[in-house]
C-alpha cells in the first residue's frame, strides 16, 4: 500500500503520497524538460551544461527536480522546480538538501544560485544575496548566468560545512576518542568529529592511542576535555550527538549550538577491563571495531533525504548494533 501524509500546500491541507527522491536517469529526461520549460527555466543550455539531476516522484510521477552544475569546488545549484500542487509541502527543501548532500559527498565546497522569486525560500536553507559580480569566475562563465537568467535575477551562496559530529562519554579518555578519530577518518571532508566528557579525566588512555596507531587511524592532537567547551560562545554549530557510555547518556547535558539530532550509541568500557595486557588490548580493539561499524553505517545514511524524525530513527537503530 502507498504510504500517505497530512501534507500543508498551497491549496490548504490535503492527504498525498509521500515523496521520494532519486538520481534522474535517461528516461526522467522528457519530463524534466517539460517541468522546466512549463515553469519557465532554462532547458537550452541542459545537453552542453549536462548538469547532475534529481528527481522527486509520488506513485512513480516525477512531481519535482533539481540540479547541479560543477564547476571543481564550487557548483551552481540550479533548476529547483515543484509541480504548483505541491508547493509549500516540503517537496523543494528536500530536493535542496538533496544536491547540498551530493556536493558534500562530491567535496563541492560552495553553491551559487541565481533566483527571481525565491529569495526568501533559499534565505530559510541558508543562502545569502552576494553581488552578481563576486560569483566566481567559472560560474559567471556559464550560460545561465551569462544569457539565460536575467540581470534582476538575485544571486545567492552558501558555502557548505562538514556535518559536526560531537561523541560523548564521562571521562572522554577512551570511547569518545575512538569514535572521534574514526568519523574523521572515514567521513572525510563530509564530517567533522568531535570528543568530550561530562567529568574528564585530563588525559587519553594509552591504550586508546595505541589501538587507533595499530589500525592507522589519525592519533594527533586528541586531548580529554569537557563538554563545556562545545556549550561556550564560537563554539561549532553541531549536527549530531552521540552518547557512547551509559552514564553520559542519563546525564543532563549543556544547551548546544545549532539543534543537533542525539543518539545514544552505548559501548562496553574498555578501560574498565581488568586482566592480561592482551586481554586489556582485545577490549580496546572490541570497542574500535563497534564504533567503526556504527560510524560506517551512519556516514552511508541518505541525511538529506530524511526528515529530522526518520534520521532519528535510523540513528537509534544503528545504536542498537552488535549490543552484547
Amino acid at each position: 500500500m502507498l504510504r500517505t501524509e497530512l501534507l500543508r500546500t498551497a491549496s490548504g491541507l490535503v492527504t498525498m503520497p509521500i515523496a521520494r527522491l532519486r538520481a534522474a536517469t535517461d528516461q526522467d529526461s522528457a519530463l524534466i524538460r517539460a517541468l522546466l520549460d512549463s515553469n519557465s527555466l532554462p532547458i537550452s543550455d541542459l545537453e552542453a551544461a549536462r548538469p547532475l539531476f534529481v528527481v522527486a516522484y509520488m506513485d512513480e510521477q516525477v512531481i519535482g527536480t533539481g540540479a547541479l552544475q560543477s564547476f571543481g569546488p564550487v557548483a551552481l545549484l540550479r533548476s529547483i522546480v515543484v509541480e504548483p500542487r505541491l508547493r509549500g509541502a516540503g517537496v523543494g527543501q528536500s530536493i535542496v538538501r538533496e544536491l547540498e548532500h551530493i556536493a558534500r559527498t562530491n567535496e563541492i565546497k560552495q553553491l551559487i544560485l541565481l533566483t527571481q522569486t525565491a529569495k526568501s525560500f533559499f534565505e530559510a536553507q541558508g543562502y545569502v544575496a552576494i553581488d552578481r559580480a563576486n560569483a566566481p569566475p567559472a560560474v559567471q562563465e556559464s550560460e545561465e548566468f551569462r544569457s539565460l537568467c536575467p540581470a534582476s535575477a538575485v544571486c545567492m551562496s552558501k558555502a557548505l560545512q562538514p556535518y559536526n559530529v560531537l561523541f560523548l562519554c564521562t571521562g572522554n579518555s577512551a570511547r569518545s576518542i575512538l569514535a572521534e578519530s574514526l568519523v574523521n577518518h572515514w567521513g572525510k571532508n563530509r564530517f567533522r568529529g568531535f570528543s568530550a566528557g561530562s567529568f574528564p579525566k585530563g588525559t587519553v588512555h594509552p591504550l586508546a592511542l595505541e589501538t587507533l596507531k595499530q589500525r592507522g587511524f589519525p592519533t594527533e592532537g586528541f586531548r580529554s576535555k569537557s563538554w563545556d567547551e562545545f556549550a561556550a560562545p564560537g563554539a561549532p554549530s553541531l549536527d549530531f550527538i552521540f552518547t557512547v557510555c551509559d552514564n553520559a547518556a542519563g546525564e543532563v547535558c549543556p544547551t548546544w549550538p545549532g539543534k543537533p539530532i542525539t543518539a545514544h550509541w552505548g559501548i562496553p568500557d574498555p578501560a574498565a577491563v581488568e586482566g592480561t595486557d592482551s586481554e586489556k588490548a582485545a577490549a580496546f580493539q572490541s570497542a574500535l571495531q563497534a564504533l567503526e561499524n556504527r560510524i560506517k553505517a551512519f556516514i552511508s545514511l541518505p541525511i538529506a533525504s530524511l526528515d529530522k524524525m526518520g534520521l532519528k530513527s535510523q540513528l537509534d537503530l544503528i545504536g542498537r548494533q552488535n549490543q552484547r
